[in-house]
């Protein structure tokens, strides 16, 4: 499949896999914030060459991470400084199905088709990271986006909010 799919419900089988518990002291490259939308959070370095790549549909904006992956107390929280997320506004239809508003991850990704070829006539760099129009809480990313991540990411944070 060329995009890999980023989603509460679905992070078992996402590509990039955490790391096993961090220390605080370490620094994570990429930061995965599990929410009813998901977020990446790049380190610096990794971010630019992403923003290099990823240029349509998304906002880029600066951002900060903590250490509490690992719950640690507050006198062991440290903050990390110039990670940049990516605002995902690109959204596709790739379903007959419709949107549904107010209700968490109603769409079952893995007995969903995918009608793909909806977007045949759209460049490929203005589709590269998008949601789905019919489930915010799907974020479709790009093989070739995955591709640059892994080639750079040694340590894969995830906070499950």
């Amino acid at each position: 499949m060329e995009y890999h799919i980023l989603s509460k419900g679905h992070l078992s089988a996402f590509e990039l896999k955490p790391t096993p518990e961090p220390t605080v002291s370490a620094e994570p490259d990429l930061l995965l914030e599990m929410t009813f939308s998901p977020k990446l959070f790049i380190a610096p370095g990794i971010a630019e060459e992403m923003e290099q790549l990823v240029t349509f549909g998304v906002e880029w904006l600066d951002a900060r991470v903590d250490c509490s992956p690992s719950q640690p107390p507050d006198e062991q929280l440290k903050v990390y400084e110039n990670y940049r997320m990516p605002y995902i506004h690109q959204a596709y239809r790739l379903t007959d199905q419709e949107k549904q508003h107010g209700r968490l991850n109603w769409m079952d990704a893995e007995n969903t088709e995918f009608d793909f070829s909806r977007l045949d006539s759209i460049p490929l760099e203005e589709r590269l990271i998008f949601k789905l129009e019919e489930d915010y809480g799907l974020v479709f990313i790009h093989q070739s986006v995955i591709d640059l991540l892994k080639k750079h990411v040694n340590d894969v944070w995830v906070r499950d909010v």
